[in-house]
């Protein structure tokens, strides 16, 4: 085909020149057109040059062969035919402009395709015979349309729709674009909308719509709200059910409110009155919500997937997060029936949601006070019958939940023990088939807070059973996930095993002195203090470590620096816990860490001190460089996963439940006692010495709740999965 193209192009442009050495063509070349040839060679010198190309021939890829048809084409033969052109008898100056100029759109296309990577530069040779095909066509005045119909989108977006195309004369040029439009919309359906600004007009618009409504309702909805588009003005006139069903919430003042019923409404289970008599009561909308997700759940079970699904649990969480759980949360000082009265009216169902859902927001309180009712308004207090009526719904999430607020136990002995063995066998179960490590990594979690033995050994088993079957199968993500679960729950019952090693995560049961040093030889902590009352008194609590001549303290507006005077150089950075209200306290924090990176100040330890509700402000700061993370507050043991994001390395101290100023300092000072004589830090024998400080009672049980870096199972799991699978997911 491209040798009969050639041809062609002979018959019609090349004198008895046309094959002639450039240098004799270029003397040739008419002054009126020397800037068409100029601007050619300027594209082709680009090309030659871009990523890592020596001038003399093109870096397409690491393919020599390659390399060189894609010089040939764009070099050699876009040379032969620029002079074929400019020596062509039959062209007159107009047309050897406009076939120069298409010539030159072609290489500037390449370029610039080339370059944000939508074009292959591999189709250099096919983008060239394209060009001198229409080219051929043109001068013939034949349609170009079955020329741009067999060819690749990639390349008929450069020859016809590029700023430049030489064909925008051809009878077929218009119709071309059209051919080109629906190639687009095959190849790019999400893209189909905001392309139908320009090609309102084709025929075949009605359809792109539909398909756009099925395929991603959600775009759709956006774009029917704007009403002076094209794009709007077309999904409006659409006589399709779902497309109709979507302009009318789109077009209601409370759309966002009535869209995540979606598809209750087009399949006619509710209407949008319905809707609108709940939605302004936060508890009657809360119930549809969690009543429609039950829905959902069952028909997702029988791979019936709801339009817009993912908008109705986020709507759902939502207002479990913003109207119950703040309620709950922001009168924690309150008796519990003033603090709790807010979910009276609420089914177990509807609590189960709030626990599921508000994890990241929810005080140990909180959950404890929410759990309980839970269990209290069950006819009969039945652990199972409430997992089939919300259809399973998150239950991994729930059991992690439960183990690690020391719930689990008294959920399990409400069924019977043939069905907490099968839920718990059902908990360990598929973890390899979410498209995220939430489910193996609440498998983790849980498994060093639950108590019972016969509950561990069959997690146990059930793990030993999944990774033969995933051997089996040849399915290394889940042969992954499980060894790394077994090797991990056998180090933390049998701390002789070498988990480090087994795993290749770095050591796990300490972290060396010199690793913790910045460039300056010096041992830097940075704490987090938070300005309401409890940050306050965290602070004055914190500050009598340093009363000493051990160390000297310097005060200034909005943080403290503490160093040692005695032994190895620990420098230690808090910032004041001001006036929260106001903002103080995070404008504190973000003076301190802008005069730390001015003064290359590089913490290789960060402390958390505050209510759950502000650790997630600290993580966001979480500075890179820290080897030790320390949350001593209520939760912190459930963002492992952002730390170990910032920090991959980190070994981390969390409290499963209430931190507690009584085991934070001892904790701390534990820790710089060893860095001042610059000594490694060994949690086991660091952790031994601080468990024979609280050997009974209720200090017994608070430090109990604080997990050790060795014993921070969802955090070995991340790290040893992103060593073997090379990214968290």
């Amino acid at each position: 085909m491209y040798k009969t193209i050639s041809i062609l192009i002979a018959l019609f442009l090349f004198s008895e020149v046309a094959t002639a050495h450039i240098d004799t063509l270029k003397k040739k070349v008419n002054i009126a057109r020397v800037r068409y040839h100029e601007n050619i060679e300027k594209e082709q010198q680009l090309a030659l040059h871009f990523n890592g190309g020596n001038g003399d021939w093109i870096n397409a890829s690491a393919n020599k062969d390659i390399n060189t048809l894609v010089t040939n084409a764009l070099i050699k033969e876009v040379d032969i035919l620029k002079d074929s052109i400019e020596s062509g008898i039959q062209l007159d100056h107009r047309l050897k402009v406009k076939y120069l100029s298409g010539l030159e759109n072609l290489l500037k296309g390449f370029n610039a395709g080339w370059r944000n990577k939508s074009f292959t530069a591999v189709l250099a040779w096919e983008l060239l015979e394209n060009y001198k095909a229409l080219m051929t066509a043109d001068i013939r005045k034949q349609d170009i349309r079955p020329i741009v119909e067999s060819a690749s989108y990639e390349v008929g977006n450069i020859n016809i729709n590029g700023s430049g195309s030489a064909m925008y004369e051809n009878q077929g040029f218009e119709a071309s674009r059209i051919i080109l439009f629906r190639k687009f919309c095959q190849k790019y359906p999400d893209k189909t909308l905001a392309m139908l600004e320009q090609y309102y007009n084709v025929p075949f618009a009605d359809s792109l719509v539909k398909a756009a409504a099925h395929r991603n309702p959600n775009q759709l909805y956006d774009y029917a709200a704007a009403t002076r588009t094209q794009a709007g003005r077309l999904i409006r006139r659409s006589r399709d059910s779902l497309v109709k069903a979507i302009v009318a919430i789109a077009s209601s003042k409370s759309g966002q409110q009535y869209y995540p019923f979606l598809d209750e409404i087009v399949h006619g289970r509710l209407t949008m009155p319905d809707i609108f008599h709940a939605m302004d009561d936060n508890l009657l909308y809360y119930r549809l919500l969690v009543k429609t997700q039950t829905g959902y759940t069952e028909r997702l079970l029988k791979k019936d997937t709801p339009l817009v699904h993912d908008k109705l649990l986020f709507k759902l969480q939502d207002r479990a997060k913003n109207v119950f759980i703040e309620q709950v949360n922001a009168l924690h000082d309150l008796p519990d029936n003033a603090r709790f009265k807010i979910t009276d009216p609420l089914t177990p169902q509807e609590l189960y949601y709030l626990i599921v859902l508000g994890e990241d927001v929810m005080y140990t309180s909180s959950y404890k006070g929410i759990f309980n009712r839970m269990m209290q308004r069950m006819p009969v207090p039945s652990g199972d019958s409430l997992l089939i009526s919300v259809r399973f719904d998150r239950f991994k999430k729930f059991i992690r939940l439960a183990a690690g607020y020391n719930k689990l136990d008294e959920f399990l002995q409400t069924m019977p023990d043939s069905n907490s063995q099968r839920l718990m066998m059902a908990f360990v179960r598929g973890l390899e088939k979410s498209g995220t490590l939430e489910d193996a990594v609440d498998v983790a979690d849980s498994y060093g807070s639950i108590k019972n033995p016969l509950v561990k050994k069959l997690i146990d088993q059930e793990i030993e059973k999944n990774l033969i079957q995933a051997k089996k199968a040849q399915d290394r993500r889940a042969v992954v996930i499980y060894d790394i679960l077994q090797t991990i729950f056998q180090s933390s019952q049998d701390s002789s095993i070498d988990v480090s090693t087994k795993l290749n995560i770095p050591p796990v049961y300490r972290v060396n002195y010199k690793d913790l040093l910045d460039d300056s030889g010096r041992i830097v902590q940075q704490v987090f203090f938070y300005g309401d009352q409890d940050g306050k008194e965290s602070y004055a609590n914190f500050m009598t470590m340093f009363t000493g001549s051990d160390w000297k303290v310097k005060r200034s507006a909005e943080w403290v620096e503490i160093k040692s005077t005695k032994g190895k150089p620990v420098f230690i950075y808090a910032n004041l816990p001001l006036d929260y209200e106001k903002g103080l306290d995070s404008v504190a924090q973000t003076h301190l860490q802008q005069f730390l990176e001015k003064n290359n100040l590089k913490p290789g330890i960060t402390i958390h001190r505050g209510h759950s509700y502000w650790v997630g402000s600290t993580i966001r700061n979480l500075p890179p460089s820290s080897k030790i993370v320390i949350l001593g507050s209520c939760g912190g043991f459930h963002n492992l996963d952002d730390v170990l994001r910032t920090c991959p390395d980190a070994h981390i101290i969390s409290s499963k439940e209430v931190g507690t100023r009584i085991i934070n300092e001892p904790i701390l000072k534990e820790i710089n006692d060893h860095l001042k004589e610059g000594k490694d830090i060994e949690w086991l024998p660091i952790w031994k010495d601080l468990a024979a400080q609280f050997p009974t009672g209720e200090a017994k049980e608070r430090f109990d709740n604080y997990i050790p870096p060795y014993k921070n199972l969802g955090a070995l799991f991340i790290k040893a999965y992103t060593r073997q699978m090379g990214s968290m997911e």
